[in-house]
């Protein structure tokens, strides 16, 4: 493994690309590819990304990847071996991003994502009221230019996709909120995070306040503050019941048939996985395989957990797990240090999001809401690194930075 030739292109050079990179999140995802092709491309040019670094990404990783092309190719899943293929690049990029980052920047990148998120809600609020149309994709598919009449999407192509992505602002604003002393940024905070709350609506993801009631406490607990996660959990649960009473939740009259609905895919779903136990057949698996066992199309099955197993089976998710089981374990080191706990709280809701919004929907399989994901918990090595090599980081300090 070569040494990186970071003297090539200096820290803020490269912190601007990653800005850009990050930024462009924000926009609708063919923008978001076409500036990652190009960061990547001129990175690679630099000498500070490419092959010649692939020991430092875990040998986890380029096994899963390798089993996911081959099991995609024997299957024929062609979308399935390109995803694979895309997989290669994000895993050399995100291991580049996760060498260089330096921790005071992620603080720069949660402040432009609540800034992203505000201009967002404006323009998420002028397409529900529909002021603005919705974007168009037609040129891309028309399955991703689907009309969700009476929700919300954005920028993001679907509405599901712009909710977890206001659950990750929300617990954004939250972190903030919590982390500086400042009363106007207090405020600041607290109004883009009841924007971002508020926007749920917007998308008529009937999970998304049950997620954030659900994070809040992984949020809170992970802080230290057992009793305002046992009180948040408790007060959101009994409000969101009140309000499903009342009809003041778009979408939530037909809760029943959403769970029929996921019943229904999931019985395809566990179906495909009984006569495909051991393999699976790459990513998108559902795709393939839905109408050999029924009549519910979509592109997933509708849960992180069942959809994992059904694209890579047992085998491939039990070598998809090392790495993420790694990365826990090193997320867990910052518990260590209580001057890391805001930032390993914001760490941990994260993942509860994912899990919890993973239930019932696959949108962690999203461009734009995996970057966003990888771009905060992927930091999480340099921080503790950093607070490793400062002692004088290492007592019982709330915070040494604060906004």
């Amino acid at each position: 493994m070569g040494k990186r030739p970071v003297n090539q292109l200096a820290w803020p050079v490269q912190s601007i690309l990653i800005s850009i990179l990050f930024i462009s999140n924000f926009f609708p995802f063919y923008i978001t590819l076409v500036t990652f092709a190009v960061i990547f491309i001129f990175l690679s040019m630099l000498g500070l990304i490419g092959p010649q670094y692939q020991s430092e990404v875990p040998t986890s990783i380029w096994i899963f990847i390798a089993y996911s092309a081959v099991i995609s190719f024997v299957y024929q899943n062609w979308a399935g071996f390109g995803i694979s293929i895309a997989y290669i690049l994000i895993a050399l990029y995100f291991n580049y991003y996760q060498q260089v980052i330096q921790p005071y920047f992620v603080e720069e990148l949660l402040n432009i994502a609540l800034i992203a998120s505000f201009i967002i809600f404006i323009f998420a609020t002028m397409e529900y009221l529909n002021w603005v149309p919705e974007w168009d994709y037609s040129f891309i598919s028309p399955e991703i230019n689907r009309i969700h009449n009476g929700r919300a999407e954005a920028t993001f192509a679907n509405p599901n996709y712009y909710a977890m992505m206001l659950e990750f602002f929300f617990f954004i604003a939250l972190y903030k909120f919590m982390r500086t002393t400042k009363l106007r940024k207090k405020i600041v905070f607290l109004l883009i995070g009841f924007c971002n709350l508020f926007a749920t609506v917007y998308t008529g993801t009937r999970t998304s306040l049950l997620v954030v009631i659900g994070t809040l406490f992984v949020f809170y607990y992970i802080m230290g503050y057992k009793k305002i996660a046992i009180g948040t959990f408790l007060t959101g649960t009994i409000s969101v019941l009140i309000a499903i009473k009342l009809g003041l939740l778009p979408r939530f009259e037909d809760l029943g048939f959403a769970f029929e609905d996921r019943f229904v895919i999931w019985d395809i779903a566990l179906k495909g996985l009984r006569d495909n136990f051991w393999f699976g057949q790459g990513p998108l698996t559902y795709l393939m395989i839905w109408q050999d066992y029924g009549e519910k199309y979509t592109q997933h099955a509708h849960n992180i957990i069942l959809d994992t197993l059904l694209s890579y089976g047992v085998i491939g998710t039990t070598i998809l797990a090392i790495p993420i089981v790694s990365l826990a374990r090193n997320i867990n080191q910052m518990r260590k240090y209580p001057i890391l706990r805001r930032r390993l709280a914001l760490i941990c809701s994260f993942g509860s999001v994912v899990l919890l919004h993973g239930m019932f929907d696959l949108t962690i399989f999203w461009l734009q809401t995996a970057f966003l994901f990888l771009f905060i918990v992927l930091a999480a090595n340099n921080m503790l690194k950093e607070v490793e090599a400062h002692p004088e980081l290492q007592g019982n300090l709330s915070d040494y930075a604060r906004d």
